[in-house]
């Protein structure tokens, strides 16, 4: 059986800084018709920073859903910049650390229903204090948790924040061999 759905029309709805929407008329493989309503995003690089035995996170407030999370540092890639350079910029920014041997864990889709966002992750266990000035429209707390700590409230479900989950998730398979 195909899978693959065929573009017929797209008509643009909205184009913003970090993201644009349009609809897309589309042929299924059944070969009836529907619409589909499409995100095309940026993407973004998120990175795991492990410092004496303690996680890195951020505390930031969240409008879309209202609450404030924690998460791992992260944020978009800005054009003409590389996925690993976008990664040595969020930690200096967010944590005021610049990491000396940041290596891939993977990649992550967090809508692939709607959204093209890729998000890579990232982590890093040496750094050199090298804080960058803050995005002015960024308020953020760090907060450090022991990796033992992280470990338990990730596996009972206390990260709520998708990449951040997938990170650990990472993180946790390479480094344990059964995850608890």
């Amino acid at each position: 059986m195909k899978l693959f759905e065929k573009t017929l029309k797209t008509k643009e709805i909205f184009n913003g800084r970090i993201l644009n929407l349009r609809v897309d008329d589309v042929a299924l493989p059944d070969g009836t018709l529907s619409k589909r309503e499409i995100i095309t995003h940026v993407g973004a690089v998120a990175v795991l920073a492990i410092m004496d035995h303690q996680m890195l996170f951020v505390n930031q407030y969240r409008i879309a859903v209202q609450k404030v999370l924690t998460e791992i540092p992260a944020g978009l890639i800005d054009p003409g910049e590389s996925t690993m350079e976008a990664a040595i910029r969020e930690c200096r920014e967010e944590i005021g650390q610049r990491p000396l041997n940041l290596f891939q864990l993977g990649e992550f889709l967090p809508t692939p229903g709607y959204c093209s966002e890729k998000i890579t992750l990232f982590c890093a266990t040496e750094f050199d204090y090298d804080p960058k000035k803050e995005d002015p429209e960024e308020f953020i707390r760090v907060m450090k948790i022991p990796v033992r700590t992280a470990r338990a409230l990730f596996v009972n479900g206390l990260f709520i924040d998708g990449k951040t989950a997938a990170t650990l998730g990472y993180y946790f398979s390479l480094t344990s061999k059964v995850l608890l």
